[in-house]
């Protein structure tokens, strides 16, 4: 007799396909890894009708997907009115821009439809859906977070030297932050991608809810590399530079770090993932520096770089670009923020930079020791094959998920 097969509902702020960044990674990640047990059915925002090809893609994956249009992105006049009355909202409300465009009238509307089939176990992805988190059963819930936006905002807040962009990040994290707590709060069960945000969800919500890391795992072997030779002095920089993070960290990377390698020979320096920001266009007019912007496969650019830098000064939550590049053979030089949430060791399997200068001189070594750069590629990659396996992830999350549906939350986690 074949066992019933569980019914999961996992909802997300954009589509989590097709899987070329991190947080599409990690939700496309996880929805494999249920497959196997269970129907999963997935509730998305889409931004463009183009989208729609990418939901059939992932329909090959899932029970089933319901994508809902994004009402300010029919057109430009719904961008012009939805982000007046947005604006006018949030001013008045104190709500976020953040939820209150993550998760609009319909989307909420498409929720409450799809909380009447009484699905096993629902996912909800980001606490800015946390509107959604009291249509579904305490005990047959979780809010799975990627980052902690509240520490980034501050961080981003004390870091910002601009004066008008500190106001403006000083008013998101206090904003965001007590929506943010909230959603932790009234979620009862949080999901975090590393140990290390586990311990401050728990802190910052004083134990009023419970935490676990998911697993994260990745297709290992698909990052393989072909054994093609690398490109001798080529600096790999990628990340979604929508990202605040990430264009700090490339303004970050041209300002303080790139005058000390400047005089490498061969030095070449390749920039992947959108748009570049303003403040470092001209940094992209260097002859040695290549723009590429936004791919949908970034193997090609892991496996021809010599070395990636990875200077982030703030960010949560798992940088799976470093994995995907140890899992390419491609040594890492990252800062102490960057490799937070990955237990792996500085000088064995990533070399780390805390100060300019120090970054300087690890892409140096690097890139003039090819020896170093080999045997801490090797370390690094088998180590990845080891923690992050995608058949490993498969097994914890289907236990996790057991675990969550027979077991009713604790009362001392009750708010």
């Amino acid at each position: 007799m074949t066992a019933k097969r569980g019914r999961i509902l996992l909802i997300k702020p954009v589509l989590p396909y097709p899987p070329n960044q991190g947080t599409r990674v990690a939700s496309f990640g996880l929805i494999k890894a249920l497959q196997s047990a269970h129907d999963v059915t997935v509730l998305a925002r889409i931004l463009h009708p183009d989208e729609m090809r990418d939901v059939r893609e992932l329909e090959k994956w899932c029970d089933r997907v319901v994508p809902v249009m994004a009402p300010n992105r029919k057109s430009l006049a719904h961008r012009v009115v939805y982000k007046a009355f947005y604006w006018a909202k949030s001013t008045v409300l104190r709500r976020s821009l953040k939820s209150l465009y993550s998760c609009p009238g319909v989307f909420r509307r498409a929720a409450a439809e799809l909380a009447r089939e009484n699905f096993d176990f629902v996912i909800i992805e980001y606490w800015q859906l946390y509107p959604l988190i009291d249509l579904f059963p305490r005990d047959r819930r979780v809010l799975f977070t990627h980052d902690i936006d509240l520490l980034v905002n501050r961080d981003i807040s004390l870091l910002e030297r601009n004066l008008f962009r500190k106001i403006q990040a000083i008013r998101r994290w206090l904003v965001e932050r007590k929506e943010e707590l909230a959603a932790y709060r009234s979620a009862g069960r949080v999901w975090a991608l590393t140990d290390r945000d586990r311990v401050a969800i728990q802190r910052i919500c004083f134990e009023r809810c419970s935490v676990e890391v998911v697993p994260f795992g990745m297709d290992v072997e698909h990052l393989s590399p072909p054994g093609m030779e690398r490109n001798r002095g080529e600096v790999l920089f990628m990340g979604h530079l929508a990202a605040p993070f990430n264009r700090d960290a490339l303004e970050y990377f041209f300002a303080k770090v790139y005058p000390h390698i400047d005089d490498i020979d061969p030095l070449s320096i390749t920039i992947v993932g959108g748009m570049l920001p303003k403040e470092v266009e001209h940094f992209g007019l260097l002859e040695e520096v290549e723009v590429v912007g936004h791919v949908e496969d970034i193997r090609p650019y892991l496996h021809r770089a010599s070395c990636i830098v990875v200077p982030l000064r703030f960010g949560g939550g798992l940088r799976i670009r470093i994995l995907e590049a140890m899992a390419s053979g491609l040594p890492v030089v990252c800062s102490p923020v960057a490799i937070a949430g990955i237990p792996f060791e500085p000088e064995e399997d990533f070399l780390m930079g805390e100060t300019p200068q120090e970054m300087a001189a690890q892409i140096r070594r690097l890139l003039s020791d090819p020896e170093l750069a080999a045997s801490i590629a090797d370390r690094a990659r088998k180590k990845v094959l080891e923690i992050y396996s995608e058949e490993g992830q498969r097994q914890r999350v289907l236990a996790m998920i057991d675990e969550a549906v027979q077991t009713p939350e604790n009362s001392h986690n009750r708010a």
